[in-house]
């Protein structure tokens, strides 16, 4: 009875374990697909849109059969991450502080430039502008010791600039640098103004300029005092984005507002983002596509059309010069009904691999029906607390310098 019973658990588990590596053989054949992240191709899009897109077009891939979905590799444990820019450029301002009181001033000069450099590079994260001016003022103190004048006060100039109507720390250390400081903030008020270009990637973010909203980009900003100045925008994907602009009397600088970062994802990023699609992108494309392993990528963009969205996808094996565009797919704003037309995407993949789709000649504009502004608006520099002239006192007349006679009021006598 034992053995009857064994033979039969035995006989049943056969057709299992037939089964089990029957799957595993299934999915040994399938095709790994790649899905690189969709990008949103005007600021109207929905935050973040891009990436739930391509998280439910990854997770349509993973449970179609015949699919498989290639996963990039992970990042290396042996090599760091590197530090936050504003923790290094923190560290910069110690040593460069300590170098100055050492009298070293080539290494303080030094600390300093990489100190600016980190603070630009973090100025996303910065939340507090003061930090910024008390580094150009600090190299402008140490630029003056070295006889260093005129970068010393355009240092000045950047200090007052970045944080307007603050008082320089600084000057209470030195009468000498206390005076230099009025003079520099009195000769920065007669100088003539400049004014800032921005530009983006996508078209239509929405960009503040020392803390002042300006619209959305392009825009052009005109009467903006010389000097430092702290830029912010927020990406479609969520990330964001600053720097630092230095502006010049009778002067354009031009700040472009684009998706940070380097290496092949960061440059289909920004080909995708600004609606394009070249050879240079579709190479970063076979890059990332054979680093995750896989035989199909497939990348696209987010529109919006209407009160929907509209998904544009192109498919290639890594190595192909010219992708293939899958049907354009209208979907709802929040994406909560897009699984069914996702699902069409991966079944044609699973289909047809890399013949889904009509072959598309490059340079492509993935979304080719999307307008976007020609000419920017302008607008003038928030008047700031210490560029405001003080208002002329009311007239008043003046007081008498006597008390007034009193009226004679006896009659007329006549002889």
């Amino acid at each position: 009875m034992r053995t009857a019973l064994l033979l039969t658990l035995l006989l049943a588990a056969l057709p299992a374990t037939a089964q089990s590596g029957a799957s595993r053989k299934a999915r040994a054949r399938a095709v790994k697909v790649a899905v690189l992240p969709f990008q949103a191709v005007s600021a109207d899009v929905p935050s973040r849109a891009g990436l739930r897109a391509t998280a439910r077009l990854a997770s349509e891939i993973h449970v179609t059969e015949g699919l498989a979905l290639a996963e990039p590799p992970p990042p290396s444990t042996d090599t760091p991450p590197p530090p936050e820019p504003l923790t290094v450029a923190r560290e910069a301002m110690k040593e460069a502080t300590a170098a100055r009181e050492a009298r070293d001033f080539a290494r303080a000069d030094a600390a300093l430039t990489r100190a600016l450099d980190a603070y630009a590079a973090g100025a996303a994260r910065l939340s507090d502008a003061s930090e910024l001016a008390d580094a150009y003022a600090l190299r402008a103190a140490v630029r003056y010791a070295t006889g260093r004048d005129d970068e010393a006060a355009a240092s000045l100039t950047h200090a007052l600039a970045v944080a307007p109507g603050r008082s320089v720390p600084l000057a209470s250390t030195s009468p000498l640098f206390a005076k230099t400081v009025e003079r520099v903030r009195a000769s920065r008020q007669s100088q003539p103004r400049g004014g800032v270009r921005f530009e983006s990637v996508p078209p239509g973010l929405a960009v503040t300029l020392d803390g002042h909203p300006l619209g959305t980009a392009p825009v052009r900003v005109t009467e903006v005092p010389p000097g430092a100045h702290l830029w912010r925008a927020v990406l479609p994907s969520g990330e964001a984005v600053g720097g630092v602009v230095e502006v010049t009397s009778d002067q354009q600088a031009v700040v472009k507002v684009r998706p940070a970062g380097t290496g092949p994802d960061a440059a289909l990023a920004l080909a995708l983002a600004g609606n394009r699609l070249d050879s240079a992108a579709l190479e970063a494309a076979s890059a990332l596509g054979r680093a995750a392993g896989a035989s199909l990528v497939v990348l696209g963009t987010v529109s919006r059309t209407g009160p929907g969205l509209a998904l544009d996808a192109f498919v290639l094996a890594p190595g192909d010069t010219s992708p293939r565009r899958l049907p354009r797919l209208s979907v709802d704003a929040d994406l909560l009904e897009s699984g069914a037309p996702l699902r069409g995407w991966a079944a044609t993949l699973a289909a047809k691999g890399v013949e889904a789709g009509t072959t598309e000649s490059l340079p492509a504009e993935p979304a080719a029906d999307v307008d976007f502004a020609a000419l920017p608006m302008q607008v003038t520099y928030p008047t700031s607390e210490e560029h405001t002239p003080a208002a002329a006192p009311p007239a008043t007349t003046p007081a008498p310098d006597r008390k007034p006679l009193a009226p004679n009021r006896k009659p007329l006598v006549r002889p």
